[in-house]
């Protein structure tokens, strides 16, 4: 589920002054509770069925036509994009700086993980600066949902990167895309993705949400929640104390 986020000039004036440059104001504050049954049925229906391109960014719900694609969800946000080149997407297909990347997200010393094949796969939460944290809990909340709060992948550290290095983002279709791939997961069990937004395009359709049930917003990220979850001694406590080494015995 969203959740509507605070600009915390006190602690991270850049939160919001980055909202601010791009336009993004409306993705930190506009969630409702969302209306679980309408979801459901936005989905199911928006899962492609064999290979039909022409269905993308499309659903139905109760008889109406649900338009989910980057420029009706642009409209929504009133992030309308002028069809100038998207330069996140850009440097995706290019490939990053992987050095520069870590330099601009993480703490001194703290770098991207590495699997037996020597491959990045993930930076560990613990590594990433106070304000890239904050945005990593922006970021998985309303643009690239993700529950798995320990790390973040590399596609999702490109984004923060691209978002702190103040490159252009089409932010609709970031989400559309992420709104596709979360129709057509095979787990079942995944939670859907993006639920308050879709509500808000069902209701802009022509459909009832009115009936329960919903699915309430979750707790505000703000200066509480960076202060907890984000400051200089969350790692104390998140990290237990290591245990002093025994002293061998005589032999």
């Amino acid at each position: 589920m969203e959740r509507k986020a605070g600009l915390i000039p006190d602690l991270a004036p850049q939160f919001g002054e980055q909202l601010e440059n791009k336009n993004w104001g409306r993705l930190a504050t506009y969630h409702v509770p969302a209306n679980i049954a309408v979801v459901k049925e936005f989905y199911t229906n928006a899962r492609r069925l064999g290979d039909h391109p022409a269905e993308d960014y499309l659903s139905y719900v109760r008889g109406h036509t649900i338009q989910c694609d980057p420029d009706s969800i642009n409209r929504f946000l009133n992030t309308e994009w002028a069809g100038e080149q998207c330069q996140f997407a850009l440097n995706m297909e290019e490939g990053a700086d992987l050095g520069d990347v870590e330099s601009v997200l993480c703490v001194p010393g703290g770098n991207f993980q590495r699997n037996k094949n020597v491959a990045v796969v993930n930076i560990r939460r613990i590594d990433l600066t106070p304000l890239t944290k904050y945005w990593m809990a922006f970021s998985h909340a309303n643009i690239q949902p993700c529950s798995h709060v320990s790390d973040i992948t590399v596609n999702r550290a490109l984004l923060l990167y691209y978002v702190l290095r103040g490159l252009s983002i089409n932010i609709g279709q970031v989400i559309a895309n992420e709104i596709q791939v979360c129709a057509n997961t095979i787990n079942n069990k995944a939670p859907l993705g993006h639920p308050s937004l879709i509500t808000h395009l069902c209701e802009l359709a022509g459909v009832n949400i009115s009936a329960p049930p919903f699915e309430r917003p979750r707790k505000v990220i703000d200066e509480a929640y960076y202060r907890q979850y984000c400051g200089g001694d969350e790692e104390a406590q998140l990290v237990p104390p290591r245990r002093p080494r025994r002293a061998r015995g005589p032999p």
